[in-house]
């Protein structure tokens, strides 16, 4: 069954309608995580040759790209989303959603019950109630800014460019096009994803997530803050089989054991082989492991809401990855 579908993917990819269609030779800057950073945001900006000359940062000859997880975390969330926001109305910009804007979305939009639709883990739900108060007497500006961003969407595609949040799968994204038949996230769909348990919920996590597998329950493997880790996050755009926990982890806070994977853990996902266009993602807080992971991958999240950075690419239309162009924003010093 599974290879049937894939067949029918590859009978349909050629014909999927681009999420954003742009010349391939257009000039980039895919900027990584900003988690709530905005003034960290400005000075990467600044950096890149952006100005305010029109009311909202643009370059003359330059876009940036967004590649999610712009909320959370950070003191000014209310003013990265309205700079971002901004910026894509006005056509400075393009983005996608990552696992952090779901989250935003699912909690601030309410069901016919007037509760949240989606249930939070108290740790998110602390990170919705500063959002919160940063919208304080703007309760309107922040409903209307969670409808824009369900109509943002969760994969470009510019021809030799890609940029996803987590994991680019051609069965994830057919599955999310042909289920958001109206290019934004109803309330029923935002349900959906919530309750987890459709192709499409599972498309969008995987999307938004990467791909996770599940420990051995006799591995006990914990964090830096000693807490338990269930799952862990892998190296997509590699096969798994016959390697070991170590060379396939990717962007994990915990340190994993050096021998094999163990067969029964792992289950079919499509591997991002070297053949496929130029992918930019983000959400792996990529701290101490290499930005340009592989030929024709790239993470921007040089992790800002930790320890790290913020950092952007700056793409000048080549076909091979350069670490030379890479523009950094070190996190400013807060009282």
């Amino acid at each position: 069954m599974r290879r049937f579908f894939s067949a029918l993917i590859q009978n349909f990819s050629a014909h999927l309608k681009p999420v954003i269609s742009e010349p391939v030779d257009g000039l980039y800057d895919i900027i990584g995580d900003i988690h709530g950073y905005p003034d960290e945001l400005k000075a990467l900006l600044v950096k890149l040759g952006y100005g305010q000359e029109k009311g909202y940062w643009s370059h003359p000859q330059r876009r940036a790209i967004f590649v999610g997880d712009f909320v959370s975390r950070g003191p000014g969330t209310r003013d990265v989303l309205l700079i971002i926001r901004n910026m894509v109305e006005n056509d400075a910009a393009l983005a996608v959603l990552g696992n952090h804007e779901l989250n935003v979305i699912g909690h601030f939009t309410i069901n016919s019950k007037g509760k949240p639709i989606a249930q939070l883990a108290p740790s998110n739900i602390a990170q919705m109630d500063r959002i919160s108060d940063q919208f304080r007497g703007e309760e309107e500006v922040l409903a209307d800014t969670v409808k824009w961003l369900r109509r943002l969407p969760f994969f470009i595609d510019l021809g030799h460019l890609r940029v996803v949040h987590a994991y680019w799968s051609d069965e994830n994204r057919y599955e999310i096009e042909q289920t958001m038949t109206k290019n934004k996230l109803t309330k029923s769909l935002v349900k959906e994803i919530f309750k987890g348990e459709s192709l499409f919920a599972k498309a969008v996590w995987q999307t938004t997530r990467g791909i996770e597998i599940n420990l051995p329950k006799d591995l006990i493997i914990k964090d830096e803050k000693g807490v338990q880790r269930t799952n862990f996050r892998i190296k997509w755009w590699e096969n798994p089989h016959g390697k070991t926990f170590r060379s396939i982890s990717y962007g994990n806070r915990f340190r994993l054991p050096d021998y094999t994977v163990p067969e029964q853990i792992l289950f079919p996902f499509e591997i991002y082989d070297a053949s496929k266009p130029l992918v930019f993602i983000g959400h792996y807080c990529a701290l101490s492991e290499p930005l340009i992971t592989a030929s024709n991958v790239c993470c921007t999240d040089s992790c800002l809401a930790g320890p790290g950075r913020l950092a952007a690419y700056r793409y000048q239309g080549e076909k091979e990855l350069w670490h030379e162009y890479f523009v950094f924003q070190d996190r400013f010093i807060r009282k």
